[in-house]
């Protein structure tokens, strides 16, 4: 017997799942991606380097910046590029813009329907107005950041290999600033409403992180620092689009939770403070809990974007690049946090700046197996005493507890 999850609703991108029901128990589920395929790898190769993250920013419309980001870091690596803080801090504000745009967008509009008990955030709307509105001026203000650094709200091209095609002016990031300020009681009430987020989909038991908050050097774990080829495996299951990965074998947590968990030592103050209050839930490493912990970061992306604004105020911008000579090439990975997890760009570059050799691997690449997972744990724990109906929606809850950018992940199928 099978039970049929048909196309989750709530989520980016298209995935269903079967439950196999054997002998009265569940015995497995398969996770499907079915969104067509996307061959991004090999669309890049050939290409001036100088285009590349132009073109990455076209996989995702909700985390454009990430890419571009994770794509001119791995170019950069490849070519012994290093650009100055300033350089840095605005890559970093446009990816703090898209973690806040990305959560308010999941927590208030897909989630918290569940959490209040609505089909849809428009008829929560009716009772709970002021919540939506709240979580609309967060996403919107998140929106505004991305336009400022990547050039345009959807797949920007203000990102370049060795700074920016244009610079904030000291005005915007001056509103900029004032803005983060203003909202942050706003994100901080949205924590504590979902700290009542209950504890479902299964337990994860390795979590991994890049190893600096938003863009790092390489990855981490409670195990301590690799580079993603070290430990991460990934395998191409025949019945999705997506390729899976593990973790030395087993599957494995990216995304919010795991950052709270392996990094909390990097947390603004009001920030830790908020872990601190919730601690010992989060530790327990139920998936769902990456809802609870995704709020938290709305207080830390506010938080940080008003340091990184005050510091370049008090600054100056200079809106200087980094002239590139590609030499001999290279080869580069470049780390960064997508608001779902660790994203990879790993490419070589031949001596004439092209690309010839291409692997990304997604957030919801990473969490493919956890998602699998933890469908299947809460799935033998519903069946003996939950319908058919109520399991499914409680399914459909754990696939949203991962906010799965189903799109970004559909790069390969073996024919």
């Amino acid at each position: 017997m099978i039970i049929e999850l048909r196309e989750f609703t709530r989520v980016e991108g298209s995935g269903t799942a079967e439950v196999v029901i054997e002998d009265g128990e569940v015995k497995d589920v398969r996770l499907k991606i079915v969104e067509g395929p996307r061959f991004f790898e090999l669309l890049t190769r050939g290409r001036q380097y100088y285009d590349v993250p132009d073109l990455e920013a076209r996989i995702c419309a909700i985390c454009y910046a990430s890419h571009s980001v994770a794509s001119v870091l791995g170019i950069e690596r490849a070519l012994n590029v290093v650009v100055p803080e300033e350089v840095s801090m605005l890559r970093e504000l446009a990816l703090l813009g898209e973690l806040l745009e990305s959560h308010a967008l999941h927590l208030y509009l897909l989630v918290a329907p569940d959490l209040f008990g609505y089909p849809d955030a428009i008829r929560m709307a009716s009772k709970h107005g002021e919540l939506v509105r709240e979580g609309m001026a967060l996403k919107a203000f998140g929106n505004r950041i991305r336009e400022l650094i990547g050039g345009r709200e959807i797949h920007g091209i203000n990102i370049k290999p060795g700074g920016f095609g244009r610079y904030p002016d000291v005005q915007e990031l001056t509103e900029v600033e004032r803005e983060s300020e203003a909202l942050l009681e706003s994100a901080e009430q949205a924590a504590k409403i979902f700290a009542g987020v209950k504890p479902y989909g299964g337990v994860a038991n390795h979590f991994a992180a890049t190893d600096g908050y938003l863009m790092g050097d390489s990855m981490i774990s409670k195990e301590g620092r690799f580079q993603y080829f070290e430990r991460i495996e990934e395998h191409s299951p025949v019945y999705s689009f997506a390729k899976q990965s593990l973790y030395r074998g087993e599957p494995f947590l990216v995304g919010a939770l795991a950052r709270l968990l392996l990094k909390a030592d990097m947390l603004t103050p009001r920030a830790r403070g908020l872990l601190e209050q919730q601690k010992e839930k989060l530790e327990t490493g139920y998936t769902s809990y990456n809802n609870l912990a995704q709020a938290i970061e709305l207080v830390y992306g506010l938080e940080r974007v008003r340091e990184i604004t005050g510091t370049l105020l008090d600054r100056g911008i200079t809106g200087e690049n980094v002239p590139i000579e590609v030499g001999e090439g290279g080869e580069g990975i470049g780390y960064v946090e997508a608001p779902r997890g660790v994203l990879v760009h790993h490419y070589r570059i031949d001596r004439e700046g092209k690309v010839e050799y291409s692997n990304i691997i997604t957030p919801t690449a990473m969490n493919h197996a956890m998602m699998e997972t933890s469908l299947l744990e809460e799935a033998k724990a519903l069946y003996a005493e939950a319908d058919e109906r109520e399991m499914v929606q409680r399914l459909e809850e754990t696939v949203r507890a991962f906010d799965p950018c189903i799109s970004c992940s559909v790069h390969v199928v073996k024919l």
